[in-house]
This record gives structure tokens, C-alpha cells and sequence, in this order.
């Protein structure tokens, strides 16, 4: 089992040349004690989300793979549910990827802001 199906995270795709989404189904997994949406649970889902949608945006001999992760979780959110993921790749480099997604529970309440930056290597390094 890879932590992209233990996150339970479906639904990714691009949405145009600099934009892309995810959904992540959520369960008492995700959850921290109090039972709402754990922090690291988010961050996860969106580094695995960028690494993702680079790996869709560059040559077949690279891959992309996460090098910093940051967030701002903004409202608390139950562990039930999707929590939906709207991103937009805000610098394209040779060698890096930055990526913007905002989380949003199902009543389109914004839960977290994260920002991943993913270095793009060689696939054989």
C-alpha cells in the first residue's frame, strides 16, 4: 500500500497548463485525537498532490519530488467528508516546481493554504 491510498487521495488531475485538484476522502484515519482533520495529514496530501501534478508537466526522464513544505491552517475541519484541493503552480523552472493549494471542506469553507516546492531531477539519479 503506498501513502497515496492509505490518504485515501483520488480525483487528480490538471485543470489547464498551470492549475490542478485533488480530493482527499477523509476518516477517523486522518483524524488527531480531538477527531478533527490532523495538520500532517494535509501537508502530505499536498506534497503528494504536487508531486503529482509536476510529474504530468515535465519530461519523461525526470520526476518531481518534494523538497519544502509550508501551510497555514486557517479553519478546524471533522475528519469526515473530502477535502478538496485547488492548485495553482505559480513558478515553472527547469529545476523546481512551486505550487499554491487551497483545501477546501465540501461547503467550500477554505480549511488550509499550502504551499509546496518540488525540486524536478533526473529519473535515474
Amino acid at each position: 500500500m503506498t501513502m497515496i491510498d492509505a490518504l485515501q487521495i483520488d480525483c487528480v488531475e490538471l485543470t489547464g497548463p498551470t492549475s490542478g485538484e485533488g480530493v482527499m476522502h477523509l476518516t477517523s484515519y486522518h483524524a488527531q485525537p480531538q477527531g478533527y482533520l490532523n495538520g500532517g495529514a494535509t501537508l502530505a496530501f499536498g506534497e503528494i498532490l504536487s508531486g503529482l501534478l509536476s510529474n504530468q508537466l515535465i519530461e519523461s526522464n525526470q520526476f518531481a519530488v518534494g523538497q519544502s513544505v509550508t501551510a497555514s491552517h486557517l479553519r478546524p475541519m471533522k475528519a469526515e467528508g473530502n477535502l478538496i484541493a485547488e492548485g495553482q503552480l505559480l513558478l515553472k523552472g527547469k529545476t523546481s516546481h512551486v505550487w499554491r493549494f487551497d483545501m477546501y471542506d465540501e461547503s467550500h469553507r477554505l480549511i488550509s493554504q499550502v504551499t509546496v516546492t518540488c525540486a524536478i531531477v533526473p529519473k535515474n539519479r
